[in-house]
């Protein structure tokens, strides 16, 4: 009975705070949406600037045979677009209104005759303009080369000793850049209970009732799984919407929903065990909305919520190497939503990132049970 009056005292507790309960419910919906507007709608198409000063056969086969590269899905990959001056090709690319400038050199149909006629040729110069800051230049330039080099090969009449093929190990390729974000966007909708849990917790000491408690006996597991419980609820709340969001966008999903709810519903205790680390520092609400948001910028950024981050391996477990971001409980749960959501994955295939999961959340938890029991419960 008391850890029923508990979860309902903290349940109405969150509904009166009802400004942060919508924040934490619509935030990964509302960054779905944003994306979507950004990322999301047709396949991604790359644009290309071309420069070509050649004007010869080859060189306008090279054109044509980019500008009919398609994709895995029949689309085309590029739109093309030409112009007449270095200097206007080098400012579009700046303004990133192409991703990729190239330039067609003079003499590019006569090597290409040479070689037809097996003549010795010094190579064609054909030269890209690109910015580091556009991460969709890398791509666009290694397919623009492999065309080149295609006819080049063709044209030189040259047999590789060995030829490239790939295969794409995600059973949804993602159509546009949106879909690549969807993971991680859910893994956001379970970190952002970090506030509602934090405050859940600060509140009773911010509003000098957590002697109350005590003296109520409702004791300390009472106390804290009743937080749990409703913050369990809102999480998968959260996830819920996020994944509806995301379907009503468009997105298709390669794996079931069921292992996305099993980890949504471990990973959202693991953020009230970690909101219990956090919380044992914090005194006030208002000390969780802007102490607090260092370690949600902390799990965010370090797990590969936003973006992915290189491994850096340190050690290994059950034949699983490990590095220093994997100390971090959302890190699994981004690996675990890429490989049901992009690889279509079961329980089998997640089982060592739920062991992860679950190992972590009972060492945070615990060391947020004795950090909170010495910091704050003792000295009520």
């Amino acid at each position: 009975m008391k850890l029923i009056a508990a979860a309902l005292k903290s349940w109405k507790e969150n509904i009166r705070d009802w400004k942060v309960l919508v924040m934490v419910l619509v935030f990964s919906p509302f960054f779905l949406l944003i994306m979507y507007l950004f990322y999301g709608g047709e396949p991604t198409i790359y644009n290309i600037g071309i420069l070509n000063l050649d004007g010869g056969k080859p060189a306008t086969e090279l054109v044509e045979m980019i500008k009919e590269k398609k994709g895995q899905d029949g689309s085309n990959l590029f739109n093309l677009s030409h112009t007449t001056e270095l200097h206007e090709l080098e400012v579009q690319v700046k303004e990133k209104t192409i991703d990729i400038g190239m330039v067609i050199p003079n003499d590019y149909s006569i090597i290409h005759a040479d070689a037809k006629a097996k003549k010795a040729i010094v190579p064609s110069d054909v030269h890209f303009y690109g910015s580091m800051n556009n991460l969709r230049y890398p791509v666009a330039a290694v397919m623009v080369a492999d065309e080149i080099n295609k006819q080049g090969v063709e044209a030189a009449k040259i047999t590789l000793p060995a030829s490239i093929s790939e295969t794409f190990l995600e059973k949804q390729l993602p159509l546009n850049e949106f879909e690549g974000y969807v993971p991680g966007l859910f893994a956001l909708a379970i970190l952002m209970i970090l506030f509602t849990a934090s405050a859940s917790i600060v509140k009773e000491n911010d509003k000098k009732t957590l002697i109350r408690l005590k003296l109520s006996r409702l004791g300390a597991f009472n106390f804290l799984a009743a937080i749990c419980i409703v913050q369990a609820f809102i999480a998968v709340g959260a996830l819920f919407l996020s994944y509806w969001t995301a379907l009503g966008l468009g997105y298709s999903p390669a794996g079931n929903f069921g292992p996305v709810l099993l980890i949504g519903i471990i990973s959202s205790l693991s953020m009230l065990s970690v909101s219990l680390v956090v919380a044992s520092f914090l005194n006030t609400v208002f000390d969780v909305l802007t102490v607090g948001c260092f370690p949600f910028f902390i799990l965010m950024f370090f797990s590969g919520t936003m973006f992915p981050l290189p491994k850096l391996n340190m050690f290994s477990i059950l034949g699983h190497p490990l590095g220093i971001t994997d100390i971090l409980p959302l890190t699994h749960t981004v690996n675990a939503f890429n490989k049901i959501l992009n690889y279509g994955a079961g329980l089998n295939e997640i089982r060592f990132d739920v062991f992860m999961i679950v190992a972590l959340t009972l060492i945070y938890f615990l060391a947020g049970l004795i950090l909170y029991q010495k910091r704050k419960l003792s000295k009520a």
